[in-house]
Order: C-alpha cells, then sequence, then structure tokens
C-alpha cells in the first residue's frame, strides 16, 4: 500500500493533463453506482476483488451503510497506466442533487448507470439533461445484466429485444433534452452532428453491459477479437455487425436476421454463453458443469460453491475495470475536455474574451495556477479543507494563491487596496474515506486542499488581475424547514457556530436565524433533513431539540373569468394619510359677529385644518405563468441587475425574453385588468418597471404608471442619470414586504404585479417616511384581498411500483395523502405497475414507511420535487347559491384542503383564525338519560 501511494503521489505532481481521467458515476437511486465503484478501486487492492460490489467502499457513513444510499459525494485517485484516473461517486437521491452538481464540476467524463430491468427513471432524465449542458463526455453503463436471465428468466432473444429498447429509450431521451435546449434559444448550427455525437451505439465503444454485483462488465471489444481468430472473419466486420439485424454464415457477417429468422450475432456469440453459465453458477448450483465450461475458457476454479465459483469465473473471464477503463481512455482527458465549446462555456460562461479561458483550455503545469473550489470539507487539522479541480499550474504548500470571488479587498496601512488572499497549508490525495498528504498537484487532476477563507465556488489564482468563474450550480428546491435548539441555553452559540458550518459543507443547507432569535434549517427533502441532524450530533451537539418540519407555501391572485370589464376596472385601491394643521384665524369680522362673540366667554383662535400627507392608488394584478417561471429561473440575474453587476449580454436577453411574454401574453389574459389593453400600454408598463420582488419573491413586479414620474426603470444601469422623488425606496419596500408577506397567511407572494396608478406624499413631512411602508404593504394587501387569492403549494412526483396484488392498497395510501394519479403503466420487463402521481410536500412526511407497512413491502416509492401548482380551492369559499346549500348545506361541510392548510399556517404563526370553539351551542346534551 506504501508503495501504491507514493506511485500515485508521484503521478498527482508530474502526470501530464493528456494522461488524466476525470470520471464521475451518476445514476438514478439503487442502480449500482457505489457497487460499480468496489470494482474499479480493487484494481489497485484497495480492497479485495472478492468483497467487490459488496462492500460499498465509497459510502463511509453509517448511515449510508445502514440505508444502502449514497448521501454524499466522496472521490478516489487510482493509478492505472498509464492513466491516472480521479473517480467521484455521487448520490442518487433527489435530497441530494447538489452533491450530484459538484461531481459534475468536478469531472468531465460521466458513467452513466441504468438498471437493464428498471430503465430510464426520473433522476436518470434529469442527469442527462445536466450532463449535456455542462458539455460533460458521456459513457453508458446498463447494469444488472444478470437479472434478465435469473430474475426474469429471459432467453437470448428476449434479452437481446430489451436491451434494444433500453439504448432506443436513452437515445430518444437524449434526442428530447436537445430539443428542449434549443427551443430554450441556446442554438446550433450543427444539431444533427451533436445528436449523432451524444447517441449511444455498443459498436462505437461507448457502452458497457455489467453487474456490479459479481463485478463483471462486457463491452463488444471483449468478444469480437476472440471470434474474429475462431471463425475466420475480419475483426471491424464482425465488431460492426455484433450488435443489430446481423448474423453469422459461412461466409461472413449478413444482414436482415430478423426476416430471416436467424438469431443475431449478440444473442448468439455473447448471450447465449454467458447465459449459460448463469445457469450454471446461479440456477442449476452445479459446480461440475460450471467448472468444465470455465475450463474450456482457460480458467481454473478454486472456489468450491457454485455462486462464489461464478462470481470467481466472472472476474477471471470479463473483469469489470478492463471494460469500464478501456471506455475511459478513449474518453476526453482533463486538457482535450476543454476543446468542446458546451464544456467550456460551462465554466467561464460565453463570454470568448474570458482571461482565464486560455489558462483552462491549455491546462498546462509550467502556466499561472487557476484552481477551482468546487466542495468543502471538515478538517479537524487545518481549519477548512476543500476539495479542489486544477485547472491550470502547478500547486505545492506553503504557495499564496488570491481569492478571485472576493468583491471586497484588504485595505493595508498605507491606505493602498490589495486583494484578498489565501495560503495553502496542506494538499491531500482523495483516498475515498481518507485524505493522504502529497507534496505536489499539477494541471488536471482533483485534490484535497487545506487553506484559509475557502467558500464553495470560488476561485484561486497565483495571479490577482484576473476576473473569477462563475459556475452556475444546479441544487435541490430548499422544502423542509425546522427550528432547532439545544435543551441547555448556554450551548446556543456553539449550535449557531456548528450551523454555520455545516451549511458551508453541506451547499443544498440553508441555515436561518428568525427575528425571534430562532435557529432554523432549510433542507432539500426528509432523507436531507436526518442526514444534517446526524452530522450535528457528529459535530458534538447531541441534546438537540428539533421541531416538526414545516412546508412553506406561496401565495398568488388568479383571474376571475366571471368578471366583467367594469367590475375588474372598479378594483382599485386608495390610501391617503392626512395631518392635522393648526392655523391663526386672522380674519376681522364684521360688527353683527363681533356682537355674537361678545356672548361667548371663550372663542377658539386656532381652528384645526388638515391636509394631505400621503395618497396612494394602484391595483394588483396577476402575472401569466410563463413569465412567473422566467423570473424565478432569473432569480440570480435579477439580484445581479439590482446591484449594476451583471453581465450585459445576459440581461439583454432576459430582457427581450421578458417583452417577449408580455407582448404576446398579458392582453389575452381573460377576467383581468391586462385582458385586450393596447399593446402600446402594456409596452409603457414594461419600459417603467418599478422593481422586482426581493430576494425570496423574485417573481412579483411593480408597474410605474404615474402620469409625470419618469424615475429609474429596472432596464436602466445604476450609473445612468436618473431622478428618484423623496421616499422611493420607502414605497419599494413596502412593496417588498407585501411580496414577503401575503394577506392569506403571511407567506411569500407568487406571480403578482403592482400597478401604481398616483402617489403624492408631502415631501416636506420627515415623519412619512416609515409610514408609508406600512401603508403600502397594507395598500398591496386591501388590493389583493379583492382578488381572488389562492395558495400555492410545493408538489412531488411520486412515482410508486408495486406488484398487482397491493395495487389497490397503494391508491388508498395515495388518496390519503392527497395525491392526484396521472398514470397508471405496467413495466412488461418486471411485470409490476408503475402508479404515477402529483403529492403536496406537506403531506409526504413518512409517506415512504406508510405505503411499505400499508402493502407489507410490496411497493415502493421515489419522491423528487416538481414544481410549485396552485390549489384551485377558494380559502374563503362558502356555499351561497341554492344548489351549493343543498350539495355541501348552510356551512359548507366538505372539507376544504386549502382552508385547511391556511389556517394550519396561521395557528403556526399566531395568527387569528376562525376556529369554532363551540359547536352546537344552540343544543344542551346531557351525558344521563332518565329512563
Amino acid at each position: 500500500m506504501a508503495t501504491l501511494e507514493r506511485a500515485l503521489s508521484e503521478a498527482l505532481g508530474s502526470k501530464p493533463a493528456e494522461t488524466i481521467r476525470n470520471v464521475c458515476l451518476v445514476a438514478h437511486v439503487d442502480h449500482g453506482k457505489t457497487s460499480f465503484a468496489d470494482s474499479l478501486v480493487s484494481v489497485n487492492s484497495i480492497i479485495s476483488s472478492r468483497m467487490a460490489g459488496k462492500l460499498r467502499y465509497m459510502d463511509s457513513r453509517p448511515d449510508e451503510q445502514v440505508r444502502g444510499i449514497t448521501m454524499k459525494t466522496s472521490g478516489i485517485s487510482l493509478l492505472c497506466d498509464p492513466l491516472l484516473i480521479n473517480l467521484i461517486d455521487s448520490p442518487g437521491h433527489v435530497d441530494f442533487s447538489g452533491e450530484v452538481t459538484s461531481a459534475l464540476i468536478l469531472s468531465d467524463i460521466a458513467l452513466l448507470l441504468i438498471d437493464v430491468i428498471e430503465g430510464i427513471c426520473s433522476q436518470t432524465e434529469a442527469l442527462i439533461r445536466q450532463l449535456i449542458q455542462n458539455g460533460q463526455s458521456m459513457i453508458l453503463i446498463i447494469n444488472k445484466i444478470d437479472r434478465l436471465r435469473i430474475e426474469l428468466k429471459m432467453s437470448s432473444d428476449e434479452a437481446y429485444l430489451h436491451i434494444v429498447r433500453l439504448i432506443e429509450g436513452v437515445n430518444s431521451c437524449i434526442s428530447q433534452v436537445l430539443s428542449g435546449i434549443l427551443l430554450e434559444g441556446d442554438r446550433w448550427d450543427n444539431f444533427e452532428e451533436v445528436e449523432a455525437q451524444l447517441h449511444f451505439n455498443p459498436v462505437r465503444g461507448n457502452v458497457i453491459f455489467s453487474s456490479a454485483l459479481h463485478s463483471y462488465a462486457f463491452g463488444l471489444e471483449d468478444f469480437a477479437g476472440v471470434y474474429a481468430e475462431k471463425i475466420k472473419v475480419d475483426r471491424n466486420e464482425l465488431l460492426n455487425g455484433m450488435f443489430g439485424d446481423f448474423y453469422l454464415t459461412a461466409s461472413g457477417v449478413k444482414e436482415g436476421a430478423a426476416a430471416k429468422g436467424k438469431k443475431t450475432i449478440f444473442e448468439d456469440l455473447i448471450l447465449e454463453p454467458l447465459w449459460k453459465i448463469h445457469d450454471y453458477g446461479l440456477v442449476e448450483n452445479d459446480l461440475e458443469k460450471l467448472t468444465k465450461l470455465t475450463e474450456r475458457l482457460g480458467i481454473k476454479l478454486k472456489s468450491r460453491r457454485a455462486a462464489e465459483a461464478f462470481d470467481e469465473a466472472m472476474r477471471t473471464w470479463l473483469p469489470l475495470p478492463n471494460a469500464t477503463f478501456r471506455a475511459v481512455a478513449r474518453a476526453p482527458s482533463a486538457k482535450s475536455t476543454f476543446q468542446d465549446l458546451r464544456r467550456i462555456n460551462h465554466l467561464t460562461g460565453k463570454r470568448i474574451d474570458h482571461p482565464l479561458r486560455p489558462l483552462i483550455t491549455a491546462c498546462s503545469s509550467e502556466e499561472t495556477t487557476v484552481v477551482f473550489v468546487v466542495k468543502l470539507l471538515q478538517s479537524d487539522e487545518h481549519g477548512r479543507r476543500a476539495i479542489c479541480r486544477i485547472l491550470s499550474g502547478t500547486l505545492k504548500p506553503g504557495d499564496k494563491l488570491h481569492v478571485l470571488h472576493a468583491q471586497k479587498r484588504v485595505v493595508d496601512s498605507e491606505g493602498s487596496e490589495e486583494a484578498v488572499t489565501t495560503t495553502v497549508k496542506a494538499l491531500g490525495m482523495l483516498r475515498g474515506r481518507d485524505v493522504v498528504p502529497i507534496p505536489k498537484v499539477t494541471a488536471g487532476v482533483i485534490c484535497a486542499v487545506d487553506a484559509d477563507l475557502l467558500l464553495q465556488n470560488t476561485t484561486l489564482c497565483s495571479e490577482p488581475d484576473y476576473p473569477p468563474l462563475n459556475v452556475g450550480s444546479e441544487e435541490g428546491e430548499a422544502l423542509v424547514r425546522v427550528s432547532v435548539s439545544t435543551d441547555q441555553l448556554d450551548e446556543m452559540d456553539e449550535l449557531r457556530e456548528k450551523l454555520k458550518l455545516l451549511s458551508l459543507l453541506d451547499s443544498s443547507l440553508k441555515v436561518l436565524e428568525l427575528e425571534t432569535g430562532e435557529l432554523a434549517m432549510v433542507t432539500a427533502g426528509e432523507v436531507h433533513l436526518q442526514k444534517c441532524v446526524r452530522d450535528l450530533n457528529d459535530l458534538g451537539i447531541t441534546n438537540l431539540d428539533v421541531s416538526a418540519p414545516i412546508v412553506p407555501f406561496l401565495e398568488t391572485v388568479v383571474p376571475e373569468p366571471t368578471s366583467d370589464k367594469y367590475e375588474i376596472e372598479e378594483k382599485i385601491t386608495e390610501c391617503r394619510i392626512r395631518r392635522q394643521i393648526a392655523r391663526d384665524d386672522e380674519e376681522e369680522d364684521d360688527g353683527s359677529k363681533a356682537s355674537e362673540s361678545d356672548e361667548k366667554e371663550e372663542v377658539q383662535h386656532q381652528k384645526q385644518a388638515t391636509k394631505t400627507a400621503l395618497y396612494i392608488r394602484l391595483r394588483v394584478v396577476p402575472l401569466p405563468d410563463s413569465l412567473v417561471e422566467l423570473l424565478e429561473k432569473n432569480a440570480k440575474l435579477i439580484g445581479a441587475m439590482k446591484q449594476g453587476d451583471v453581465d450585459d449580454a445576459d440581461a439583454k436577453e432576459f430582457e427581450e425574453k421578458f417583452r417577449s411574454i408580455c407582448s404576446t401574453q398579458l392582453y389575452t389574459m381573460k377576467g383581468t385588468w391586462w385582458f385586450r389593453k393596447p399593446k402600446e400600454q402594456i409596452e409603457s408598463l414594461i419600459n417603467r418597471i418599478w422593481s422586482f420582488g426581493p430576494e425570496k419573491a423574485r417573481a412579483n413586479v411593480m408597474f410605474n404608471a404615474i402620469e409625470g414620474y419618469e424615475r429609474k426603470s429596472v432596464w436602466t444601469k445604476d450609473s445612468e442619470e436618473s431622478t428618484l422623488r423623496r421616499f422611493d425606496q420607502a414605497l419599494t419596500a413596502g412593496f417588498e414586504l407585501f411580496c414577503g408577506s401575503g394577506p392569506l397567511c403571511n407567506e411569500n407572494m407568487r406571480g403578482v404585479g403592482v400597478i401604481v396608478e398616483k402617489w403624492e406624499v408631502d415631501e416636506e413631512d420627515s415623519a412619512i417616511g416609515g409610514q408609508m411602508m406600512s401603508a403600502m404593504k397594507s395598500t398591496c394587501a386591501s388590493a389583493a384581498q379583492k382578488l381572488a387569492l389562492r395558495l400555492v403549494a410545493a408538489m412531488y412526483k411520486c412515482t410508486v411500483t408495486t406488484s398487482s396484488q397491493a395495487l389497490g392498497k397503494v391508491h388508498a395510501v395515495l388518496a390519503q395523502r392527497k395525491a392526484k394519479v396521472l398514470a397508471e403503466d405496467i413495466n412488461e420487463a418486471t411485470g409490476l405497475f408503475e402508479v404515477v402521481s402529483l403529492m403536496p410536500v406537506v403531506e409526504s412526511f413518512s409517506f415512504c414507511d406508510q405505503l411499505r407497512t400499508g402493502t407489507s413491502g410490496m411497493a415502493s416509492a421515489q419522491l423528487h420535487f416538481s414544481h410549485w401548482q396552485i390549489i384551485d380551492e377558494n380559502p374563503y369559499w362558502v356555499p351561497t347559491t341554492l344548489e351549493e346549500i343543498e350539495e355541501f348545506g348552510l356551512k359548507g361541510d366538505s372539507p376544504n384542503h386549502a382552508r385547511g392548510y391556511m389556517d394550519a399556517v396561521r395557528r403556526r404563526k399566531g395568527l387569528p383564525t376562525e376556529d369554532l370553539i363551540v359547536v352546537s351551542a344552540e343544543k344542551q346534551r346531557n351525558l344521563k338519560r332518565n329512563k
């Protein structure tokens, strides 16, 4: 082991980038990534080959071993001369999508594993999309190939057709993703060429068939060379015909096997002998037949049990690392990967003149050192430890690097500005569960760096005068919030520090300190929440008090198709604040009045009058769904626009999309103020947008419709001259307060526009500024209450796999969780039903446990965030017409789910509700019955 570590240490510090491969394993949960990684790790004798597929070496956490799923990204460096391979294992559970993003940033080659029976799952489609956008090279691993024979008892021709359909499905998914990217505006002139390049075909060597559990894998090359010599056929000719509608004749390879009823070459030369070994070793458990068959392959077995002998035979005959590393060797290196524009654009954006672009493309150890920090780890020795990608140059302990992400600069004693710097304390080689110190690393490798001032997604450089890289990270939607505290008040400061550390280590976790002083964690899901609590326990916080999970809702307004034009126009709201003023009565009255005043002993010399200090007139309008989605997608860009720190090209592209949606959809929104409004009026409002929503509620817009007030628009840079009336920011702050606290239950607003039509203010009244914010908030809330208010709930897409016997129980559990079934199909390969439904996230807690209990373990579910959906029910609905009263009763006794959700949130926040404390108060009920 010491010799291997020494060789790896030398390789990390001296290997040229052309011989370095950075590989990550990605797949849907339970498709076999970590078991597959075991076999690759065994190539360096870190674990025994007999334990490969069973040890799960890369899962170092106890809860990962117990649950059987990967929760964090882990890496290991492997030496396979002449290649240095940096292998990254990533989670498959949707709660840890932020960890998957980190793995993809680090790597250039993705091994996409797909369970041959389960096929393409929800997370598989999301991964394919992310891989294409990032520009990674993909290799398809069709895993668990043994299940086709052992579990499903498929013949060779049935298995072949099943595999063909699976590969076609993956290629179809790739084509759909490419089409979607084109529709989003990322145009490629050579679309067909890119599509053909990304499609999987076993003949091209980018498809591997494997069984990670039994540690074997093969590509077509493994059989083509052997059979070409035996049957005297040209190797290339045989290889090109080994997958497809080809069959063998005495004269060579012929096409049209299906039409002539012939076995394809793949069935005849690959699946038939493979199925025989599976039958002898795992079905019949016949050690004698298995031994005779393997002897013909030149393999001498030592095991005395058929199952163990099967594993030994397959590891020897078709070793998994050989097929995998052969495909990896053909994939782009750490240097050549950046020749792909999509890959380099992912790091530097579409800015072709980015100063770091030539350095990254060259990937030379002699150039300026550029390091990208991807993920933070806990380090007790040197403070912060980061998993980094060395993009250029060479790095050693003691090197001084400039932190390019920092906007602020340090001012020295002489008053001159100096860039923020950090010193490398130590370098480490990734070894799965451990980090081994090393003296040097070169361009192209992945390593651990110990230094101060490290944050995720930051750029370190040996020269200060470079802009940072801007790599966008796709993280899971933060949906589940809990309050955390300790039993001992004196430990709260320690808890606060540990939460701060945990938020640095886990990018998907958000930590909040509420106005009440309460500490809250916002996580991606139930499993992620349990992992974070376990992490806090590992950090020393043992007496932790965790509240019940809280799921946020959003509030919005929706069109009212039954309202006519005049009713909609009248839904305008005014707010007026008056001030009392005192004035002296200096007018002289005539004699008659004087006599009258003489009759009065006291005359009021000061008369009270009022003046208008503030007048606001506005209306609230709904926004179309496509516009809301655009605003949410560009939330970070909008924040940068407010600060004036945004790329002009990105801002221009966003503005064009915004204007396009508004000009084509607003005037078609029936039941709203926008309906049939002149395009010139709509265009004028777009040009005069006052503000977008605050950070937590970007999908809201405030429009300036005040005549004569030409204030700065959001499309205008801060540097450009503009005149603002006094208290303008107070009005904007009031709008932002309204967006963060809706009228239903003080949740964030979404998809709401506020059109300010008139604003008068006494600018000499200095006290009006504070009142203006609350007045603006209250006016917006009152205007929103005149429209149809609705709650917006976060929705999970729930996929349940079950047998036909438990199908009815599955529907019963889904109905209890208020899930809406979208589809129900049978998987012909497994014979199991797949039920796809939409379920509110608030109803999902302990769902998997209830499903497992209710079906006696015959059903399993996968949940992942789908979208935000408006709840159609009116929270304030009561029966009014005779038909409604006849159907629902005077009190509307049918359950109103929206009202239930709203009241639950209001009770949690201490807001008033209309709960009935006494029911049937007009009746007196006696417990005793007189006989």
